[in-house]
């Protein structure tokens, strides 16, 4: 018996030792996938082009990053970043000096900033946000009406035409704000002498707060030639020390033309043939061209960090038109702009981030705003 007690004792004890370094085995199989997806992850972010921004392997949640500030309207400097499935995160961007977030402005935080932004410069009257160009930056001057409420608002013309190709004023007497829309298709002496009336000597309280510039599409579409793109270049020339000449209590921020669809059949604005037809590279042509005249203006800023939602928006119309999606674009509930029948002007969804991201811009660092979620 004490032979059998003892030969019974052994087995146990190797049956114990077998189900631990099986134990064993299986966590560590499944540690080692982990820790691999981990390296493959790192490796993909340093082969993607981050503009010399480094790469971060640990994962935050959104109440740990701080409040995304600076100029996050520069690309080079400010990034969105990826979700899972490799689209990008409209809550998040990244930089050189790590990750951040986005508030989500609603109409009290919108309304709080441009309060502060008032009480702290010479536009104690009223103040003024000016948009001029094409229909594109019309577009993101509806974007920014949506954020302002409707207290008392007076616009001319009333009600404004959703392609009205006239100038466009809305004013709120309660909160002393005025925001307008000049149309100006083209880079010309007229756009030049709008921004002559603002520059010294004339008064500051003149002068409006931010100035939106954005016009290229009629360049490409009316004239279409070598030559426009030259004399384009040459009234860049001569609008760039005129745009110097305002003072700091006035920024001026030129939108880049977003990339546009790639198919045109039986859309509206489509030429005949190609030279007809606006494309995007003709419009990066152009965007090219502005950067390398007034980046070095230390009173215009570029405006292209919201490039990424553009393209993400093409490329959801592509999967549309491929018959990817479920729903047909007819039964989108929002058609507050043309989604995908429109192959010049760039969605709702992408426009309505991009009018975040200026918010948070131009709120998050100036205004002593409640920033809590």
């Amino acid at each position: 018996m004490p032979r059998v007690a003892f030969l019974m004792e052994l087995h146990r004890s190797v049956l114990h030792v077998g189900i631990a370094v099986c134990w064993f085995l299986i966590l560590l199989a499944c540690t080692y996938p982990s820790n691999q997806q981990r390296q493959l992850k790192t490796n993909t972010r340093q082969l993607e082009p981050t503009h010399e921004t480094p790469t971060h392997t640990k994962r935050f949640s959104d109440d740990e990053l701080p409040i995304c500030s600076g100029n996050l309207l520069d690309q080079r400097e400010y990034q969105y970043e990826k979700d899972k499935l490799g689209s990008f995160d409209g809550r998040r961007l990244m930089s050189k000096t790590g990750p951040c977030r986005l508030l989500q402005y609603t109409v009290e935080r919108a309304v709080a900033c441009l309060d502060a932004a008032r009480e702290g410069s010479p536009h104690q009257k009223f103040l003024h946000l000016v948009f001029i160009g094409d229909s594109r930056i019309r577009q993101q001057f509806f974007n920014f009406l949506v954020l302002i409420p409707d207290h008392d608002r007076k616009s001319q013309p009333n009600p404004i035409p959703p392609i009205y190709h006239e100038d466009i004023e809305v004013i709120s007497d309660i909160l002393r704000l005025k925001i307008s829309f000049q149309w100006r298709p083209l880079l010309d002496g007229n756009v030049t002498e709008a921004i002559r009336q603002w520059a010294p000597p004339n008064h500051d309280e003149e002068q409006p707060y931010f100035i939106f510039l954005s016009m290229v599409l009629w360049h490409i579409v009316r004239i279409h030639s070598q030559e426009e793109y030259n004399v384009y270049q040459e009234n860049l020339m001569n609008i760039s020390p005129v745009l110097s000449q305002l003072t700091n209590n006035s920024r001026v921020i030129w939108l880049n033309q977003y990339p546009m669809l790639t198919f045109y059949e039986g859309m509206q604005y489509g030429g005949v043939n190609n030279l007809d037809i606006i494309l995007s590279d003709n419009a990066h042509r152009y965007n090219e061209a502005i950067r390398s005249i007034l980046e070095n203006r230390s009173s215009v800023r570029i405006w292209d960090s919201s490039n990424p939602l553009a393209e993400e928006y093409v490329r959801s119309c592509a999967l549309i038109r491929r018959g990817h999606s479920k729903f047909a674009v007819s039964e989108d509930p929002d058609h507050t702009f043309i989604n995908c029948e429109d192959y010049i002007h760039t969605g709702y969804s992408a426009l309505s981030l991009a009018t975040q991201l200026l918010f948070n811009d131009i709120c998050n660092t100036h205004f002593e705003i409640d920033i809590r979620d």
